[in-house]
Order: structure tokens, then sequence, then C-alpha cells
């Protein structure tokens, strides 16, 4: 419930005010200007009402005193009986929402009061939409920039960013909508790992910055890695399923703050040259910026290039790949099959709805098929799901057996699973061969 403070000298106008008020609002009051501004600090609340016309500090005087020593903008209406212009315009002057002339009607009083709530309310929405990602609810780009660059020049602390590794494959084999579900974890377990005071806010797609006041700790830098790494992953595993080996994980850069009246834009460079050093190490960890890192760095070596570009762990199955990234594997490996002789099937399954079923089964079944799909096959076929109800298969170096028997075996997979009552599966085959032989054979085929 929201809360306004009366002030009034007149004990009458007073208990006039409250009566009508308090059936919507919690109502504190003050006989006085001095009490007023005792009673406002003490109870914080959303708006005042106050008399204009009082002994020893007036409506004006009272005000002027609280938005000095206010950091924020405090609404206020001043009641008076005074009809003139002046005090009105006044009054405006020194920011009041509204001036209400006594004696009042009790619905135009609360008229007036509910007026005045909802424009700071939407006040407040506006500001929060201007400072806040939308997605995440932490701080915007902009804003995280503008208070971390005031925030250094006068607080000691450690500065870090924050890069989720490998979450574009979230993108490309679990879609978009998974995606935005991890990221909304990963800015949760942010929040949850930091304190209260600390400051956070996503500056770009998967990358974060946060500042812990007062720490100067490696320590809790290390904490802080290990904790969103074992919890992003264990999130992803629950979202995904057990069968989610993607290497998810965060890297780190820090730069500690140690001395007043930093530049944010150096002490930004510093931590993303750390970020950079731990994404060459690896990824899934963290770095401490130091002065080595303003170096050049060296030319990267075999091993350290192997390191930064395979996966961090092998996955089972087929390579499942969103359709971007598809696309591009597909047509390198058309190339070599096609200038070094050899062979691939290309596999198109389309799943048809059982209208005695619901929309939610088969939405089940079809993720349900692609789960087995991607299980069944080898770790160098590669497939994406190029529809809710497809999914297209590129499968190298398998004769024309070993693709029938390998069909079958889906097929039968399938008949055996629990939901393969809520779709029907129809396939289509195609042999790429060099060009001096290239033939191909297409069939389908209804299985329940």
């Amino acid at each position: 419930m929201q809360k306004i403070l009366i002030v009034d000298d007149e004990q009458m106008m007073l208990m006039l005010a409250k009566r009508v008020l308090s059936e919507k609002y919690e109502v504190v009051t003050a006989r006085s200007g001095a009490e007023g501004i005792e009673v406002y600090d003490r109870e914080q609340p959303d708006m005042i009402l106050s008399d204009l016309l009082m002994p020893e500090m007036n409506g004006f005087e009272m005000y002027e005193t609280l938005q000095k020593n206010s950091d924020k903008h405090i609404p206020i209406i001043f009641m008076t009986s005074d009809d003139s212009d002046e005090a009105e315009g006044r009054g405006f002057d020194q920011g009041a929402a509204d001036f209400l002339r006594k004696p009042f009607r009790p619905a135009a009083l609360l008229r007036r009061v509910d007026n005045t709530l909802g424009n700071v309310e939407r006040i407040r929405y506006l500001t929060e939409e201007a400072t806040m990602d939308e997605m995440t609810g932490l701080l915007n780009k902009v804003s995280v920039n503008k208070q971390l660059t005031e925030l250094v020049k006068h607080e000691t602390g450690v500065l870090m960013m924050i890069d989720l590794d490998s979450f574009k494959l979230i993108n490309d084999m679990h879609g978009h909508d998974m995606g935005d579900r991890v990221i909304c974890r990963f800015a949760e377990l942010i929040k949850n790992t930091t304190r209260n005071g600390d400051i956070a806010g996503r500056i770009g797609g998967d990358e974060f910055i946060v500042f812990c006041l007062g720490c100067q700790e490696e320590s809790m830098v290390k904490t802080i890695t290990e904790r969103l790494n074992e919890s992003i992953f264990a999130s992803a595993k629950e979202y995904i399923g057990g069968e989610m080996n993607i290497p998810l994980g965060a890297s780190v850069g820090a730069v500690f703050v140690n001395d007043s009246d930093e530049d944010y834009n150096e002490l930004f460079k510093r931590a993303d040259k750390a970020l950079y050093s731990v994404k060459q190490r690896g990824k899934h960890g963290y770095a401490v910026y130091c002065t080595e890192m303003d170096k050049a760095a060296p030319s990267a070596d075999l091993k350290s290039l192997s390191m930064l570009f395979e996966e961090r762990s092998v996955l089972d199955g087929a390579f499942f790949l969103g359709q971007e990234a598809f696309s591009n594997v597909y047509r390198f490996m058309i190339r070599f099959i096609r200038s070094y002789g050899k062979t691939a099937y290309k596999l198109l399954f389309t799943l048809s709805p059982d209208n005695s079923h619901s929309e939610y089964a088969f939405t089940e079944a079809t993720d349900r098929f692609g789960e087995m799909i991607s299980k069944t096959l080898r770790k160098s076929d590669i497939m994406v799901r190029i529809r809710e109800n497809q999914y297209f298969l590129l499968l190298p170096e398998i004769g024309t057996e070993d693709i029938d028997s390998l069909i079958s075996r889906l097929l039968r997979l399938w008949m055996d699973a629990d939901c393969s009552g809520s779709a029907t599966v129809r396939y289509e085959k195609e042999l790429i061969s060099p060009p001096t032989t290239d033939r191909s054979d297409r069939q389908g085929d209804d299985k329940p």
C-alpha cells in the first residue's frame, strides 16, 4: 500500500484529509513543517500533502529543505485557503505536482492524490525501462556504463567482464527460445552470486559486466567464476535434458580498482585483455589483469588454436547444427565429396500429425524423434531441424545397404516409442557421388 504524509497545523483539516485518504492509502501525519521533515525521514512516504501557510516553517520552506536533502524528486500537493495566483505559481515553480484549494471536497482530494501517484508510477516505470535490459532485468549497456564511469572514480573494487562460452551452440542446436531462457538464467545466477550492493549489467548478447564494490581478493573472483560455471551447465542440462553436452560455461576477465579517480574506459580495456587471455587458454576460467597483458600478443601456436576452435567435449551422436551453421558445413562437405571422389547420402524425415492427438502431443513427438536421430547417428554425421516437423541429415561415407539398414533401425525405434502414435514419419533419401558417376535414387515410405 502506498504511503502519504499529511502536514497541516489545523487539526480538523488534518483529520478530514486523513479520513478521506485512509480508505485507500496508508497515512502518516505531522502538525508542523519541522515535524513533517522528521516524519518524512522516518517513514519515507510516496507523496506529501501539505498545508502551505503554517507558523515557524511554511510548506514552501519545509519542501525546499526536504528536496535539498534528497537525491530524488519528492511528489507534493500543496493545500491552501490563499486564492492568489502568486502562491499557486510559486508552488509549481518549486516542483509541486498539484495545488488544492481549501475547503476541498473529499472526492476532489482523492482524485488529485490518485492522479499524482499514478503519474509517479508511470515516471518510475519509464525510468526503469530506460535503464534496464528488458530480457534479463539487469542494467542495460548505456546505464551500467554511465553508473560505472562515476563509481570507479571514488570506489575500490573489482571490475569483471563475463562472457558466456559456447552460447551460440545453444541457439543453433536448440533454438532462440532456449537461448533466451539460458541468458535469463545466467543473469539470475549473476544476481544470486554477487551481493546486493554490487553493480551488474548486460552489455551484449552473451556479454555481462559486474563491479563488486570493495572487493580486493582474487579468491572472490575465483569463487564467482566457479559458481557460474557449475550452475549454468547444470541449468542447461535441466532445461535441455540429459543429452545436453554443449560445453556451456563462463569466462571472466577481472581488473582490481585500487585508486580513486580511475578512468572507466581504461579499466574496461584491461578487463577485456584479461578475458582474452582466458579465451586463449581454453575458456571456462578467469584471469586478473596484469601489465604483461599490455604487450603484443605472441603468435598463436597450433596447440592454442586447437584449444580455441575444438569442442571442449566430444558429443555423442550426430553433429546437430542450426540452419546457418549447417548451411556452411553442408557446402563444404559437398565440395569435399565431389572433389575427392567420396560419397554421401542426404536424408529428409518429415513428420505429419495424427489428428486424433493434440498439437502438444505432436510437438513432443517431433522433439523426441529428433533426439532419437541424433543419438542413433555417427559422430561424423550432421543434421539440422529445418522446420518443426522436418529433419535434414547429411551422412558421409555410407553405402546403400547401410543407409537402408539405418532407416529401418530408426523407424523400428520410432514404432517402439510411446509417442509414435502422435505422428506419421515419411523419409526421402538421395545419394551424392562424384560428377562422373552421379546418380540419385529417391524413395518414400510411410511409417506410423
